[in-house]
């Protein structure tokens, strides 16, 4: 399997976007995923210049924007709408996947700030009001992101960072209520170790339908090759179904940056 490797753009090392991508071409990396911010449009041709001088594609924008999509506040759900439609407009100029987005992480996180929805029970608990929130707030994202041509990539995340939302199956569930191809689900390792019954299972699974995009690391989060994660079961499994998206680090290095990225994708590499 020929692996597209990216990484967060926090691994990247200098202070302009072609010295960071720079950094990540010279480890041996394909591509980055930039963090969104709310005026990216204004350097949206800074970033393609970069990326053409380097080399390095724009794999993903991981949303980085202002508010929270699923806020109990109407104000914060219109600012994370504005600036995620914003992303999806960038990264349809970047030539990129898509734009990530964890739904609830935000709320979780930041409870002084932002109100879970209510529980109207018996009309509706607060899980399904939420995937009912979500799907409708989807749908016009999807929307939008078809018309760029570009995905919404929903993020699972484990248990102990959002409440809901855990496993590659809400992410299935998701899209099959929205019914948009711009609306699909990113796949992470990490948070699989802890939620799915097994990685390559989950893959085997909905990967073929529904993952456009994969986060790497090892199963104590580190970068891969310093825990027990399998990668090359699920490496197998992808390679099986054609599946050719890009997969990015989303982890932390051990010891010195440059040398364990280099470690790092060569040990993804042989595992292909």
């Amino acid at each position: 399997m020929e692996l597209k490797l990216s990484a967060r753009e926090n691994f990247g090392r200098g202070d302009t976007y072609e010295e960071r991508m720079q950094f990540l071409v010279d480890a041996g990396l394909d591509a980055i995923e930039l963090t969104g911010r709310p005026d990216i449009l204004e350097v949206v041709d800074e970033i393609a210049q970069a990326a053409r001088n380097t080399g390095c594609a724009v794999s993903t924008i991981c949303s980085g924007g202002r508010g929270a999509l699923m806020a109990a506040e109407r104000d914060q759900r219109d600012l994370a709408i504005e600036d995620l439609k914003t992303f999806l407009t960038a990264a349809a100029q970047l030539g990129a996947t898509g734009v990530i987005y964890a739904p609830l992480i935000a709320v979780k996180m930041n409870p002084d700030q932002y109100t879970r929805v209510p529980d109207l029970s018996p009309l509706l608990g607060q899980e399904a009001l939420e995937m009912e929130l979500l799907a409708a707030i989807g749908a016009e994202v999807a929307e939008h992101a078809v018309g760029q041509g570009v995905c919404v990539l929903w993020e699972p995340l484990n248990r102990y960072e959002q409440w809901w939302f855990n496993r590659l199956e809400n992410g299935a569930a998701l899209c099959d209520r929205i019914g948009s191809e711009g609306s699909r689900i990113m796949a992470d390792f990490f948070h699989m170790s802890i939620e799915e019954d097994t990685i390559a299972g989950a893959l085997e699974q909905y990967a073929a339908d529904y993952v456009r995009h994969i986060h790497l690391a090892d199963s104590n989060r580190f970068t891969p090759g310093h825990g027990h994660t399998d990668f090359a079961a699920a490496f197998a499994v992808l390679e099986r179904i054609g599946w050719d998206g890009y997969m990015a680090l989303e982890c932390r290095p051990r010891g010195d940056l440059a040398e364990d990225l280099r470690r790092t994708v060569q040990f993804l590499r042989d595992q292909a």
